[in-house]
């Protein structure tokens, strides 16, 4: 995986997209030396997306099946998921 300061990444956006389209290659985007961002094929990032997808519904049906308390929206769900992501991001 190649590496690129966000600057000469914006300089460069538009070969590094082709690369990643074309070549199926993963960009990393740092900024101040960090990792900020990743350049991946949209095949990926749907397949990514799809994983999460069916962990969201697994974690919904095993909630359904053992509820503890009261009923709420899709959105406060998500929403509750997100939050417990976060949380596990941060730790």
């Amino acid at each position: 995986m190649d590496t690129y300061p966000l600057v000469e990444a914006r300089n460069q956006l538009g070969q590094l997209v082709g690369r990643v389209r074309h070549g199926q290659e993963h960009i990393l985007i740092t900024e101040y030396g960090k990792p900020a961002a990743a350049l991946i094929p949209i095949s990926e990032l749907e397949e990514l997306q799809r994983l999460r997808d069916e962990a969201d519904l697994t974690e919904a049906r095993a909630r359904q099946a053992a509820p503890s308390g009261p009923p709420m929206t899709h959105d406060e769900f998500m929403a509750q998921l997100d939050e417990e992501d976060r949380r596990e991001a941060a730790s």
